[in-house]
């Protein structure tokens, strides 16, 4: 006969185990995607900063403006003879621009995919690699952010982050679940009744007076991950959504999400479309103006200009007053680079509940809402997140060592009480 396989018992302990394992597998994703988030919030600033004698920009005359996005994008392609696909609209005055740029079709590759310009002249100040250390310092935050989704290992690495993410949206519910204080048993009928749970409760969230060593390491992983809750489970499953969206995706859609902009794939690239970067811009405008008469938004401001060949299509951005992030255009309309036809709009914030939820989940991640309050937050949220991984870390090395003490001292009192009666029949 065959043994019943032991059932699994979900008790505490079990929770507690499972928890501990989890933390334990993703402690280096999260430590490394926290040290690193801390800094992401200020990408712009510190790379400007970086190189600052490349991308400090004055007006070379008073009252000087910057250049139209189209034209420094046509001045940056004759001086390097590429193919700029994604035009930046909206030209800041005091910075080089971040231009990508890109091989034209049939020709041989550049050695470098992006250059900064001056934003009155579009003269070429730098070119270089993004996110190559080897090509300069103002690599070093891009180099940093691809650290923070994927250990910079590429394909690999994003499938890891996307795993561990998976199982840190997971144990963000198993870990505030431990927290809850424990079930009492019944209370006799004529006996005080106690605390009530909320009372029990309470001290989860706090740091005990006087805690030390062991104990402080304690009240900080849980208090900590307590007060922030709400915030690790936007992040843990937003993480999920940029790094594992055939996971991501299927489950969003079975809430009620609306289906992705997907368009079909031309059977050949449209390298050379009839409408250029110029004339593209103008319908691009008008195109949004005309939805926002409709839908009842306003444009801003201008965003960016990008062109896709495998789509044949245009894709116009702009800053409206519906956009919920601070500053990014989001919404956008894409439109026929053949005839300049609308093909779709796309709003900022989707098409309904579900959809929203998932865009605010990632203007959270992103730090793009609530200003720069909420920039300094999620640089201590960074932290945060470090300081959990690594006061979890602690207190499973403690319990360890613990167990490992009690099981050296397990063998050890076995031996003496084997020794006690052999000494009672020396002395009789």
């Amino acid at each position: 006969m065959f043994a019943r396989p032991a059932s699994i018992s979900l008790t505490r302990q079990f929770w507690v185990v499972l928890h501990r394992w989890a933390g334990l597998t993703m402690a280096l994703f999260l430590i490394v995607a926290g040290a690193t988030g801390t800094l992401l919030p200020w990408e712009e600033e510190l790379t400007m900063a970086s190189r600052p004698s490349m991308s400090r920009a004055a007006p070379p005359v008073q009252g000087a403006v910057p250049l139209d996005g189209v034209t420094l994008a046509e001045r940056v392609a004759r001086q390097t003879g590429a193919q700029v696909a994604f035009v930046p609209l909206d030209i800041p005055p005091e910075h080089a621009v971040r231009v990508a740029v890109q091989a034209r079709a049939g020709q041989p590759p550049l050695g470098y995919d992006t250059v900064w310009a001056d934003p009155y002249t579009g003269q070429v100040r730098l070119r270089f690699r993004y996110a190559v250390l080897a090509d300069g310092a103002q690599n070093i935050i891009p180099f940093l952010y691809q650290v923070h989704y994927s250990l910079a290992l590429g394909a690999w690495g994003i499938w890891a982050f996307g795993i561990a993410a998976l199982i840190w949206t997971l144990d963000c519910f198993v870990g505030f679940y431990l927290t809850l204080p424990m079930r009492r048993k019944a209370v006799p009928a004529g006996r005080p009744a106690g605390p009530s749970w909320w009372v029990r409760w309470k001290p989860a969230w706090v740091i005990r007076k006087g805690a030390r060593g062991h104990k402080l390491n304690f009240d900080l992983h849980r208090a900590s991950g307590l007060w922030v809750w709400p915030l690790l489970l936007v992040f843990a499953w937003s993480s999920v959504g940029f790094c594992l969206p055939s996971v991501h995706r299927p489950i969003m859609s079975a809430l009620g999400a609306s289906r992705d902009f997907e368009p079909p794939v031309l059977a050949k690239p449209l390298d050379n479309p009839p409408i250029d970067m110029r004339s593209a811009q103008r319908i691009g405008s008008t195109l949004m103006a005309h939805e926002g008469r409709r839908r009842g938004f306003t444009v801003e401001r201008e965003g960016y200009l990008f062109y896709r060949p495998f789509w044949g299509l245009y894709g116009y951005s702009a800053r409206t007053t519906a956009d919920p992030a601070d500053h990014d255009p989001m919404t956008r309309v894409w439109f026929d680079a053949s005839n300049g036809h609308l093909f779709y709009f796309q709003g900022p914030v989707g098409e309904n509940a579900t959809d929203a939820t998932m865009r605010w989940f990632y203007m959270l991640h992103m730090a793009q809402v609530f200003g720069l309050p909420y920039r300094i937050f999620v640089s201590l949220l960074g932290v945060a997140v470090v300081a959990l991984s690594v006061t979890g870390i602690a207190i499973w090395m403690k319990k360890r060592s613990a167990r490992l003490l009690g099981n050296r001292r397990t063998p050890r009192a076995a031996k003496v009480d084997q020794m006690v009666p052999a000494a009672a029949e020396l002395k009789a």
